[in-house]
């Protein structure tokens, strides 16, 4: 995931540095930062409504895969017992696995770093009625203001402290709607800081959407934790979809601002390692990234049963839309990484 910013406004993720020696050494040493997560050790599958088959994200996130999600599912593994997403963002690529139920995963672990994010998520899972009725008390002034009360509000709005987790929703889930670009950035202090994005009619409350995404949720668990933390409990049947922030393509594209701190290639080193872990232990893995050289190389260095090396690697184009300057948005490639077989895939393969 990635948007083009000033370089200034990118700052040092650290939630640590591994300790020199193996691989193995250099995952277990990896400092993980502290984390709330249920005592359960894993999801229960429980019988989703039939609106879950109709869910999509119901935020928008920077790098969000909406646009790619029917060509990345069609490479998804056609069985999967537990599906694990560490950077969940928008969640277009769950929401999409969902959509028929005959291939639909039998459990999910959804996880991000941003603690804010997944209370959104446990809200609508949880509390979607009363989540429906606050974004509606948000909705109507806004929608009745004019351009410059819209303005008071939503500025009032971005420094107002929420009370509980269902304000905290609501307010998340309004700046979402409303801000510029629909861009989550926070500072060095991990607050909220994008300005105003003054659209027209902005669909603040999609109700449908939130209910549908409420029974796509049942069951599912969801974490607060660091990546490798994240991905300690998958094993073999099991699929892992990795969206990390993305590796900037310049020095002007160096935005990874989605928590305190920035994704460096220190934080991308180790997610390659977690990865080799995940595919020494079976289990099957798809990864999105940039198609930076440092990326492409990090991913094909290995030698392996492909012919990219270790790792099957395709790329895509995708339409990035957030940057400040309209005349540098357009299409990009994107990697695709994967550690499995053609044949395992959800598409229909060319006939010889």
């Amino acid at each position: 995931m990635t948007a083009n910013l000033a370089p200034d406004q990118a700052v040092a993720y650290n939630p640590g540095t591994p300790a020199l020696g193996t691989a193995g050494d250099q995952r277990r040493s990896a400092a993980i930062p502290p984390a709330r997560a249920p005592q359960t050790p894993q999801a229960t599958p429980r019988a989703r409504r039939p609106e879950a088959a109709l869910a999509r994200p119901f935020i928008k996130w920077a790098g969000g895969k909406q646009q790619l999600v029917a060509e990345l599912v069609a490479r998804a593994p056609r069985s999967i017992e537990t599906y694990y997403e560490p950077f969940i963002g928008g969640g277009a690529m769950f929401f999409a696995l969902l959509a028929d139920p005959t291939l639909a995963p039998r459990r999910a672990v959804l996880n991000d770093l941003n603690r804010d994010l997944v209370t959104v998520y446990e809200v609508v899972r949880d509390d979607v009625d009363a989540l429906v009725a606050r974004l509606e008390a948000l909705q109507g002034p806004y929608l009745a203001a004019d351009a410059e009360d819209r303005s008071t509000q939503f500025y009032a709005e971005r420094g107002r402290q929420p009370v509980g987790a269902v304000d905290l929703a609501a307010k998340f889930i309004f700046l979402n709607k409303t801000c510029f670009n629909g861009l989550y950035r926070v500072n060095r202090q991990g607050v909220f800081n994008v300005p105003h994005g003054k659209y027209r009619n902005p669909r603040i409350l999609d109700e449908p959407n939130l209910r549908a995404a409420s029974a796509a949720l049942a069951g599912v668990r969801l974490t607060h934790l660091d990546f490798e933390a994240a991905l300690a409990a998958p094993k073999q049947g099991d699929f892992v979809y990795l969206d990390p922030p993305f590796e900037p393509l310049s020095a002007t594209s160096s935005f990874t601002g989605y928590t305190e701190g920035s994704f460096s290639r220190t934080e991308q080193r180790r997610l390659k390692l977690a990865v080799d872990d995940l595919t020494d232990r079976g289990v099957h893995v798809m990864l999105s990234n940039s198609s930076q050289d440092y990326i492409l190389g990090l991913y094909s260095a290995d030698r392996g049963p492909f012919a990219d090396g270790r790792y099957r690697i395709d790329s895509t184009p995708a339409r990035r839309a957030i940057n400040s300057r309209g005349d540098k948005r357009g299409p990009v490639d994107e990697l695709v990484v994967l550690n499995y077989p053609p044949e395992v895939e959800r598409r229909e393969l060319p006939i010889p």
